[in-house]
């Protein structure tokens, strides 16, 4: 029975691939381009793509084979019919369905691929509301910023609800009650373990949040000369209060005046002996009109084909976030080639967040500083302390700040009909202790987060990754000395992350590597 098993997988493969590339490229050309034709194109691929997944009969073989364990004792082919399986329970939907599903992705890639904020008749970059936010003293000038930033919520808010009922409804000829339910299971998140970790960090992460959040509002109360209780969402450094502001010590960002990003971080990865020089050749780096204005990394083929899309400026987000991509590419690049080609990849998207996060966070290393950037021990030194302080403000605000995204989802796929634009305030109040300021709460401000429309029940990954990131940190420091320019750190990922690929559950794969599964406990002694 293997033998058939094995052959039906040969060959859904080789109708797959194909599809993923052209899935991937025709996605490249959009984000790089955002043309019509380019749109347009991606929009077709996407709509091949759901509708080879949306195969019932391939949908039921798969499924009774991993229920049956047909395998054998191939560990892998037994991995790959049951991955197959998930896919195609996630795929499974109507012709019309994925029509409509395609057409409305494709508009609101066009919609926040293009959207532009405009303030005294400029068309702004996310890049220049992020310095506006992070620069300007003037409270008036830093809400007609923030508020611009917002437009794009009331131009695609009707299309992300009628997305959401077709996900809904998708899911419930599945058996599912609602989309977010069964995509974080057939993702391998089980959905009540993971509210109950977000209930019970927001309990413990409470206190020392407040506590930071109220010192850091008195020095932003100070800057902007606004009383504590006045202080609004546009006083913060970005638009959604998930970055933590420049605030005491340290002003990170003149670090990099003058810097070249990419030799810094050139420098970085062959530290590790990881040599990201080809993955940076086919990458594009750097802001234009009618690009995707966020980050990414791709692998295009898995089959060596690595790329990812930033917008440079020498500032430590960036920096932050060339690390953090190219954190993804590595992992892409260095899975063997000798594994079946659907394994070849991550066990979980949270996994490769995890080495993404670990690595975005060096500039905040005292090694990094003065190995990588080249400061003076003294100078690394307060770097390291001001950047530890800097780091458990930053991680506490975005923990909040995905317990927000993640309870919106999740009430949003169980009623998308209810009043979402009141739901959104009432969690940012919430969670992330801010004021809402008049008329908001009649404002789809959630629609402004593409996430939410374009990758939905994904945003606990960030949060699990950190987790996983600081079990692999914790576990570096004892055995390799730490990350920076040591080459033990490298083998660790090449043979403990890398190599197994997708070949076992995301959780026994870090249990393997560390010698425990996911323990929430790193995290809360580290910040909270």
């Amino acid at each position: 029975m293997s033998d058939v098993v094995r052959e039906a997988v040969e060959t859904t493969v080789a109708q797959l691939r194909p599809l993923y590339i052209n899935l991937n490229l025709t996605g490249w050309e959009a984000a790089t381009t955002g043309t019509p034709e380019a749109l347009a194109a991606a929009a077709q691929a996407e709509a091949a793509w759901m509708r080879f997944w949306a195969d019932p009969v391939a949908y039921e073989r798969y499924k009774a084979w991993d229920d049956e364990g047909v395998a054998g004792d191939d560990p892998h082919l037994a991995r790959t019919v049951h991955l197959l399986h998930l896919e195609y329970a996630q795929g499974q939907r109507d012709p019309a369905t994925i029509d409509e599903m395609a057409a409305l992705s494709k508009a609101l890639t066009d919609a926040y691929t293009n959207f532009r904020p405009e303030v005294d008749g400029r068309r702004l970059t996310a890049n220049d509301i992020h310095q506006i936010l992070e620069n300007e003293v003037d409270s008036d000038r830093r809400r007609i910023a923030w508020e611009a930033s917002k437009a794009i919520g009331p131009r695609v808010a009707d299309q992300i609800r009628r997305l959401a009922v077709l996900r809904n409804e998708a899911a419930q000829r599945m058996g599912y009650p609602n989309f977010h339910r069964m995509s974080l299971t057939l993702n391998e998140l089980e959905p009540d373990w993971l509210f109950g970790l977000l209930d019970d960090l927001a309990r413990q992460t409470e206190p020392a949040f407040r506590e930071l959040k109220a010192a850091m509002d008195a020095e932003l109360s100070k800057r902007f000369n606004v009383p504590v209780e006045d202080l609004m969402p546009w006083h913060y450094a970005d638009p959604f209060f998930q970055e933590a502001p420049m605030v005491g010590g340290l002003d990170f960002n003149r670090l990099f005046d003058g810097r070249d990003l990419v030799e810094l971080a050139l420098a970085t990865y062959d530290g590790l002996g990881m040599d990201v020089r080809p993955i940076l050749a086919r990458s594009d780096l750097y802001e234009r009109e009618g690009k995707d204005q966020h980050a990414f990394c791709m692998h295009v083929d898995r089959e060596g084909d690595v790329r990812i899309l930033c917008n440079l400026q020498p500032s430590l987000r960036w920096m932050e976030t060339l690390l953090h991509e190219l954190g993804h590419a590595v992992y892409d690049a260095n899975i063997p080639h000798s594994l079946p080609w659907l394994l070849r990849s991550y066990p979980h998207i949270l996994t490769t967040e995890a080495m993404a996060l670990l690595m975005g966070t060096l500039p905040f290393d005292r090694d990094w500083q003065e190995m990588v950037l080249g400061a003076s021990p003294e100078a690394a030194q307060q770097a390291a302390d001001d950047g530890a302080r800097r780091f458990r403000l930053g991680e506490l605000i975005f923990a909040r700040w995905v317990m927000v995204v993640v309870n919106f989802e999740r009430r949003l796929y169980e009623d998308p009909s209810q009043d979402l634009d009141a739901l959104w305030w009432e969690l940012v109040r919430k969670y992330q202790l801010l004021n809402v300021p008049d008329g908001r709460e009649r404002r789809p401000d959630w629609a402004t987060k593409y996430h939410i429309a374009l990758t939905p029940a994904y945003y606990q990954n960030y949060l699990l990754g950190r987790m996983m990131s600081l079990q692999w940190d914790s576990w570096l420091r004892e055995h390799a000395g730490g990350i920076v320019g040591r080459p033990e750190a490298g083998a660790f990922f090449h043979e403990r992350i890398f190599a197994p690929g997708n070949t076992l559950h995301w959780n026994r794969q870090l249990e393997a590597a560390t010698g425990e599964p996911l323990r929430p406990e790193y995290f809360v002694r580290r910040f909270a």
